[in-house]
């Protein structure tokens, strides 16, 4: 799938947009875990291109049609929600949006908004990667690796990235994004740190 610029057409029920590449990998495996059919995930192209991206959606023809519209993007500053809900009401006209993260509102289409890595520690998609695989054998050598590259005079700036390609590096098949991991098997779908995203996306089900 491509990145921005939204399809010429959307002939899918359930639309759910997030960041970028990565994320659409991860999602698109873990909805076909747990069952969701008739959706598509599009990546907006980043976090900072929700406000330009996101309106232009309206004008994309069999957008009146969806049922759902999620939107999910990471946490990072602490105003993501109240930042998704602006662009939704301030600029797309919608009244109908939900009080919190994790919720859906009523109204067509219904709107669920979800800020990752949901309630557990971190502020991105990689925290979440990181967290279900957290009892994998390879993460001791990623935490080996982590405490070493931390001690270094220039250290990685997101250390959550340096680990989250640490991890992919250990597996029988190297991969590089998380949305290959994903294709590949190496996420923990069935992990109980999932339970929140999985509770939020079972309305689109």
């Amino acid at each position: 799938m491509e990145e921005s610029n939204w399809p010429t057409e959307i002939k899918n029920k359930k639309l759910i947009v997030v960041e970028g590449k990565d994320d659409v990998g991860f999602f698109v495996g873990f909805l076909d875990h747990v069952g969701t059919q008739d959706f598509l995930v599009w990546g907006i192209g980043g976090k900072d291109e929700f406000n330009n991206e996101l309106p232009s959606l309206a004008k994309v023809p069999g957008f009146s049609e969806i049922t759902h519209l999620v939107v999910i993007r990471d946490r990072n500053g602490e105003d993501a929600f109240d930042s998704v809900v602006n662009i939704l009401t301030r600029k797309m006209g919608f009244s109908n949006v939900p009080s919190k993260p994790g919720e859906f509102s009523e109204g067509h289409p219904q709107i669920g908004i979800f800020i990752m890595p949901g309630e557990i520690e971190g502020c991105m998609l990689e925290d979440l990667c990181l967290k279900i695989v957290e009892n994998h054998p390879a993460m001791k050598c990623v935490n080996e690796f982590s405490s070493c590259i931390s001690q270094l005079e220039s250290p990685p700036k997101n250390l959550s990235k340096a680990r989250v390609q640490a991890f992919l590096a250990s597996q029988s098949e190297v991969v590089n994004t998380i949305g290959i991991g994903a294709h590949k098997g190496y996420w923990d779908f069935n992990s109980s740190s999932l339970m929140e995203l999985k509770q939020f996306l079972e309305n689109l089900r």
